[in-house]
């Protein structure tokens, strides 16, 4: 036989077996622990931002629907015959809200809102899947103020709308903020 297959895989020069030292084991445990640890923390972190992100955008269409809310209202009143800006804090969408007062000359709108003008929680219907400002439902991590101020000296012909939504992804807050101006579209 020309080659014959030594005892040990890999033999020293004096015949021994070779292997890892206690100390080799421990380094090659070390840079492996640093290289699965470092993409680990990166994933739950991304994923944090993530849902801060889808929150954010789910805060800007709230706030948004805020200022539709002032909107259909004033359509309505305008459409109704009665005064553009009357029945802001309707108790259906129960925004917080300041409201013109006929039969006055106030220098700005009297405020309505509720627990000195915080934002009021949101609440989820889970049966349809729609946020509502009232009405029951779950409470979610969202919470919604719209105001109405007037522009310029009474009788106001427009209204800065401010709609502000606040949330808390996690261990982060968040604020997204909508303004509008409308105006009386009728004379």
């Amino acid at each position: 036989v020309l080659w014959a297959r030594p005892k040990y895989p890999y033999p020293t020069q004096d015949g021994s077996r070779a292997g890892f030292t206690l100390i080799e084991t421990i380094v090659a445990l070390g840079i492996l622990l640093i290289a699965v640890v470092g993409p680990i923390s990166l994933i739950g972190d991304s994923l944090h931002k993530m849902y801060y992100a889808r929150d954010g955008v789910l805060a800007v269409n709230l706030a948004q629907e805020g200022i539709e809310m002032v909107r259909q209202v004033r359509d309505s009143n305008m459409l109704g015959g009665v005064a553009w800006l009357t029945n802001l804090d309707d108790g259906t969408y129960t925004i917080d809200a300041r409201r013109f007062i006929t039969g006055n000359t106030p220098s700005e709108f009297v405020i309505l809102c509720g627990a000195a003008c915080v934002p009021q929680p949101v609440f989820l219907d889970v049966a349809n899947g729609l946020y509502r400002q009232a009405g029951g439902g779950t409470v979610t991590q969202f919470s919604r103020i719209v105001t109405v101020a007037g522009v310029g000296s009474f009788p106001y012909n427009e209204t800065k709308v401010t709609s502000r939504v606040d949330w808390k992804t996690g261990g982060s807050t968040g604020t997204a903020s909508v303004s509008e101006y409308i105006f009386s579209w009728a004379k």
